[in-house]
């Protein structure tokens, strides 16, 4: 057992209970053993449980929230009879960014004082940042979700952890002090997911092997060039147990490089900023196991009927926050619900996978809908590309911005990738080419490998991974 072992067993067992409880009057202890063997009850138990939770919320509502209480009055929603969830699709009941936007405070719920909330800002990465609130309680029950969800990996509270991620720019250098000592103290190290040259990717390797964490949690984009340069230097990685993914969409070739360069299994998860972890992947692999005790998760095809197997529009209902209650709410992802079952015992469904947001798409002239993976899968393999962008200035008109990384011909380089892209002349699309010296990354530091630049969009980039 190394020295951030023995801490993190002391963490877990003494100063995390303690510190939890009476220093900071939360209860995170306490929710994390009441929800622990939540993902093994039987599935009528579960059932009843998020029938019960949905009525209750409803309820809420409609006593305490404005809008809420509109639209089902404008619907004619019979609150008192709801069973389940499809009963407000078929009223076509629903919030999303833009309701939040338009809404503004008729979506909070008035039996909570202003100082019982808290502010939380979604990352932007589809346009401007958008506010909602949250009450301690909520927050530290959604911690207690992710810490349950990590325990399917056997990754334990305390268990010593390198977070590569996004973080606020603008603290002053007490505050940044601050959060770095609470980092250290829950024994995570912090480095930024904002830095992805060579240098600092270099530098972030090092430092993390000295750290010596059991696991790292990343952005997949950061974590995905750390991994190639691995390969290509040569370097020894740490020694991990895992690797826990999120923020972007996992490509089945960057799970590969990944787990072939730090030589451990790396697990995905899902979540956002308005809901942190919706879904986790245990250690069977089989796909992520939704936290179906606090969230509702459907999955639509293009006429708004749930489907189970196939791509489709995600939509998410909270059924523990009560402070600005997202009820059908169009994150703005697509994802594949799956109908196995896992050999882990745990009934909780599975999400097969993420594919990735709604805006990452772009329509060709002639109504030929061009998704971001055909981006990945034509230019991932192609030599000499560091990083890449997709931009779509016009309608008919896309151009490719790519980092070069001086391991090949630039001018070949190039003419590879304007090769791969050619059919989309068919659909009346013309490519172009710019060498760039860096491709600026997303308010809270991920990478938008595909975004709409045409006058009006109003987006600053869609969520996703870059090759």
């Amino acid at each position: 057992m190394t020295g951030r072992d023995f801490y993190g067993t002391l963490y877990r067992n003494a100063m995390f209970p303690a510190y939890d409880r009476l220093i900071k009057r939360r209860n995170i202890h306490v929710y994390f053993r009441e929800i622990a063997e939540h993902p093994r009850m039987p599935l009528p138990e579960l059932h009843e449980i998020r029938r019960r939770k949905l009525q209750a919320l409803l309820d809420h509502c409609v006593l305490h929230v404005p809008y809420y209480r509109r639209r089902f009055e404008e619907t004619g929603l019979d609150v008192g009879s709801i069973e389940d969830i499809g009963e407000l699709r078929e009223r076509g009941i629903f919030t999303s960014k833009e309701t939040i936007k338009t809404a503004g405070a008729d979506l909070r719920s008035d039996a909570f004082a202003p100082e019982e909330l808290h502010r939380k800002f979604s990352s932007g990465t589809s346009g401007t940042p958008i506010q909602l609130h949250v009450t301690k309680d909520y927050w530290c029950l959604q911690m207690a979700t992710k810490y349950r969800a990590e325990s399917w990996i056997w990754k334990a509270i305390g268990a010593p952890t390198t977070y590569l991620w996004g973080h606020r720019l603008d603290l002053d250098p007490v505050k940044r002090l601050k959060v770095s000592l609470y980092w250290r103290l829950q024994n995570y190290q912090f480095v930024s997911a904002f830095e992805v040259g060579e240098r600092p990717l270099l530098d972030g390797i090092e430092r993390i092997r000295r750290f010596g964490p059991r696991f790292i949690e990343a952005y997949v984009s950061p974590l995905y060039l750390m991994a190639r340069l691995i390969e290509a230097r040569g370097i020894e990685p740490p020694k991990l147990d895992g690797i826990v993914t999120g923020g972007e969409s996992l490509f089945d070739y960057q799970r590969e490089q990944i787990e072939r360069s730090f030589r451990c299994p790396v697990y995905n998860s899902y979540g956002c900023s308005e809901f942190m972890n919706v879904a986790h992947e245990c250690r069977e692999h089989r796909g992520m196991h939704l936290n179906a005790d606090g969230f509702i998760v459907e999955v639509l095809d293009g006429a708004g009927r749930p489907v189970v197997g196939e791509e489709g529009e995600i939509v998410i209902t909270d059924l523990n926050n009560y402070a600005t209650p997202l009820v059908r709410y169009r994150i703005g992802d697509r994802g594949v619900l799956s109908d196995r079952t896992c050999a882990c015992g745990r009934t909780f469904p599975l999400m097969e996978k993420v594919v990735g947001r709604t805006s990452d798409a772009m329509k060709a002239p002639d109504g030929h809908e061009l998704h971001s993976m055909y981006f990945h899968w034509r230019i991932r393999l192609i030599p000499g590309i560091h990083r890449f962008q997709v931009a779509q200035k016009a309608v008919d008109r896309i151009e490719i911005r790519v980092v070069h990384d001086g391991s090949t011909d630039r001018e070949e380089t190039g003419r590879m990738i304007l090769d791969a892209f050619a059919d989309l002349a068919e659909h009346g699309v013309t490519a172009t080419l710019a060498f760039v010296d860096d491709i600026p990354l997303s308010r809270s530091g991920k990478m938008n490998f595909f975004v709409s630049e045409m006058p009006g969009s109003g987006a600053s980039g869609a969520g996703g991974g870059s090759a």
